[in-house]
Order: structure tokens, then C-alpha cells, then sequence
């Protein structure tokens, strides 16, 4: 007690100046910390699914490569081993197809992104919304490549808001605890003028279409 009494009284007699870099680094250390319970997990996950979405693609691409190969080479001089290298091809190509069905089909519809950020932001009346954009759907692979996966498109949400650190902590801790599944993509958060800070989020999910989200 007689030291944190000591550091008491040592902190009374500093200037105010010193005292709001002691609480301004007091906040960084705390954002630090959330930023390591929070978002880094969903960082680590979403850069995992990435990484399995393009591998997936280019196992696939490969195979269809191959495909073509032996189908060329089937027209030329059909022989029952290559053909049926050419169906194993074909199954194992539908298999990965199926698995990036799998994917999208277990995440949020893209019709209900926007709407779940706005809905979880009404429980709290100490953050304010300054703009929730849905912006332009972006094919997984470019449009002129025949692919399996051209029909599948990433739909980004970009949500700003402002409100006092403890208030954005919440909201990202019930955007964790929500039963849905989403990517996040960018996070930006900036001390503006204290207590108030400026949150710069944005989401994605996939879907089969190209039609821009609603909300």
C-alpha cells in the first residue's frame, strides 16, 4: 500500500502533459492486447481459408490442364488406361468443385452481411455510424478465365464508425461472438480526438452471384 501510495503521489505531481502520455499509452497497450485476443485469431483464420480457397483453385486449374491433355490425347488414340486416368481426373476435379461449394455454402449469405453489421451496431446507442458501404462484388478468378470457379464471388462490406475504445472493443468482441461465418480483410483503428477513435472494418463472404448486397 505505501507503494502505490508513493506512485500516487508521484503521479499527482507530474505535469498534465506527462499524465495524458502515461493514459495515451496505456490505451495503445490495451488496443495491443485486443488486437492479439480479438482480431488476430480471425486474422490467422481468415488467412488460412484464404490460403485453402487458392489452393483449392489451383489444384483445380491444374487438373483441368490436365483434362484437356488427355483429352486430346484420347481423340488421337483412345486406350483404356488413359481413359481411365481421364475419369479419375474428371471425379477429382469435382471433388474440389464441391469443396468450395462447401465453403460458401457455410458462410453468411451475401444479402445478409450488411444487414448482421448494422443490426449488431443498434445494440449500442454509444457508437456512431458514419458510413456502411457494400461494395462491388469481385470475381474469385478473372471473368475471361474458363474456370470452375468463375461463377464464385467475394462480397465486401466496409463499415466506419466512431465511438470511445471500450465501446469498439464490444462491438468487435459481439461481431466474434456472432454463430455465422465471414472473412474479415482490412481493420484500421485511429485515435482521433480522445476519447473518441475512428474504426475502419472491412468483411467479406462469397457467393455464386454478382449482384451487389442489400442494406
Amino acid at each position: 500500500m505505501k507503494q502505490w501510495q508513493a506512485l500516487s503521489d508521484k503521479f499527482e505531481l507530474i505535469s498534465p502533459r506527462e499524465k495524458w502520455l502515461i493514459a495515451l499509452c496505456g490505451a495503445v497497450a490495451l488496443l495491443l492486447g485486443v488486437f492479439t485476443l480479438v482480431v488476430e485469431p480471425t486474422y490467422l483464420e481468415n488467412k488460412r481459408l484464404t490460403q485453402q480457397i487458392n489452393a483449392t483453385q489451383l489444384n483445380n486449374q491444374r487438373l483441368e490442364a490436365d483434362i484437356l491433355l488427355m483429352t486430346a490425347k484420347l481423340n488421337k488414340d483412345p486406350d483404356q488406361e488413359i481413359n481411365q486416368k481421364y475419369k479419375n481426373l474428371v471425379t477429382e476435379s469435382q471433388m474440389l468443385s464441391q469443396q468450395l461449394a462447401d465453403i460458401v455454402e457455410n458462410l453468411i449469405s451475401p444479402s445478409e452481411m450488411a444487414k448482421l453489421l448494422e443490426s449488431v451496431l443498434a445494440g449500442s446507442n454509444k457508437l456512431r455510424l458514419v458510413s456502411l458501404e457494400s461494395k462491388k462484388a469481385e470475381p474469385i478468378v478473372p471473368s475471361s478465365d474458363d474456370s470452375q470457379y468463375s461463377g464464385y464471388y467475394i462480397h465486401p462490406v466496409r463499415l466506419e464508425l466512431v465511438g470511445r475504445y471500450f465501446d469498439i472493443v464490444n462491438y468487435l468482441e459481439a461481431l466474434e461472438a456472432l454463430p455465422v461465418k465471414y472473412y474479415w480483410r482490412n481493420f484500421h483503428y485511429q485515435v482521433e480526438k480522445y476519447p473518441n477513435a475512428r474504426l475502419v472494418l472491412e468483411v467479406y463472404t462469397l457467393g455464386s452471384r454478382e449482384e451487389f448486397i442489400g442494406g
